[in-house]
């Protein structure tokens, strides 16, 4: 495992980038223990409307954190930006037909690109902190090059899947003070040290869809009935009640009799129908990614294609080793050693050495849903205001 982790010996101006967790609760505590004495900031964003949202437990535990360690607190409203480049995207890559991933997109544009702009141009640090579980190594920063990053000591907690695309402008102010911890020691110490998010639970779910993901697309675009078909015989055996409710490789809630179990293999937006399956439609070796985003400079020159690498194609899939080439700047094409099933349009491949250890980049499975050009003011017009408050700590 890389031992390397970054984290400033000298004295420096942190903004710790609190949710109100466990985990970014003790990023805090760690750096105010820290014998440089950093000045330090805890900050959260506010990313959706309402109560239960906004000014659930977890983030008043942020100001508490805060409180208690005698650091200032600060909130930034980034709701206009989440609707846009998150909740938007997931709406529009459902109607196209993909599985979009949108914490990918959550943490490229709004828990890295805005926030970092935010950290540096309002609170003038010189780093943020978050919670995630990663190892950074800023060696390369000095001479021009990009910070270098790893899996972290928790394999089981490994967050880099999620960082494929992330800038990396911003990683290099950023700082993974978990890196070299595991989970449970993140809580033995929060016990330890009685910290008010000791005992929080983690959260699995999509934070803006609350009642199920087909109640919220339903709810988001209606009923829209279409044929379900046979993709071997063209029979139809079902109706659905949009195509915007399944995803590659689902076998539940996939409700026709076919006498056998069956997968959905594709979905057409164009004609509203979704095509079923034997399993074995599923696997394939060789698929291609579109828009790669590159934490190694080396790999945006063509001529170092082809190359190997182990390729992950959802989160909680294990990756497979493959050879990637070159097609154009903006699209790759992967060749994988073993078939993989269900390896679905809109979700991410992100590429890691063949070590597994190393994050390359990543970019998204066969198509994916540009962002139209963001502008805050026209996008906040909409939205309505906050129905709570959290006051911000003294400075």
């Amino acid at each position: 495992m890389k031992s390397v982790n970054f984290l400033p010996t000298a004295k420096k101006r942190i903004a710790v980038a609190m949710s109100g967790g466990v985990d970014s609760s003790v990023v805090a505590y760690l750096l105010a223990q820290e014998q440089a004495g950093h000045e330090l900031i805890g900050f959260t964003a506010w990313t959706l409307n309402g109560p239960g949202k906004c000014c659930n437990d977890a983030l008043v535990n942020a100001g508490r954190v805060c409180e208690t360690l005698g650091m200032a607190y600060d909130t930034v409203d980034l709701r206009a930006e989440f609707a846009h480049y998150v909740m938007d995207y997931y709406h529009n890559s459902y109607e196209k037909g993909l599985t979009p991933n949108p914490c990918v997109e959550c943490n490229r544009y709004v828990k890295w690109e805005k926030l970092v702009d935010y950290a540096r141009d309002h609170l003038d640090v010189d780093y943020v902190a978050t919670g995630h579980y990663a190892k950074l190594d800023h060696t390369d920063v000095q001479s021009g090059g990009h910070v270098k990053v790893y899996r972290p000591e928790d394999e089981r907690k490994d967050q880099t899947y999620m960082m494929a695309r992330v800038y990396p402008k911003d990683l290099k102010y950023t700082l993974f003070p978990l890196g070299n911890m595991t989970k449970s020691q993140v809580y033995e110490l929060a016990q330890k040290v009685d910290l008010p998010t000791a005992y929080s639970k983690e959260s699995q779910d999509i934070c803006f869809v609350l009642n199920g993901q087909a109640n919220y697309m339903k709810g988001v675009f209606g009923a829209q009935k279409g044929p379900i078909v046979d993709l071997d015989t063209g029979k139809t055996l079902g109706e659905h009640e949009g195509h915007y409710l399944f995803t590659v490789g689902q076998r539940k809630g996939v409700k026709v009799a076919a006498g056998r179990p069956i997968y959905v293999i594709k979905v057409d937006p164009t004609t509203n129908t979704v095509y079923v399956g034997d399993k074995h439609h599923l696997d394939t070796t060789r698929f291609r990614v579109q828009s790669p985003n590159w934490l190694v400079d080396e790999l945006a020159n063509p001529s170092v294609y082809p190359y190997e690498s182990m390729v992950k194609i959802r989160y909680n899939s294990p990756p497979e080793l493959g050879t990637v080439h070159w097609v154009d700047e903006s699209t790759l094409e992967v060749e994988l050693t073993q078939p993989k099933d269900a390896v679905t349009p809109g979700q991410i491949a992100a590429f890691y050495d063949t070590d597994y250890q190393q994050l390359y980049g990543g970019g998204y499975i066969e198509a994916h849903v540009n962002h139209n050009a963001f502008d805050k003011e026209t996008r906040q017009q909409n939205l309505p205001d906050l129905n709570c408050q959290i006051d911000p700590l003294p400075v």
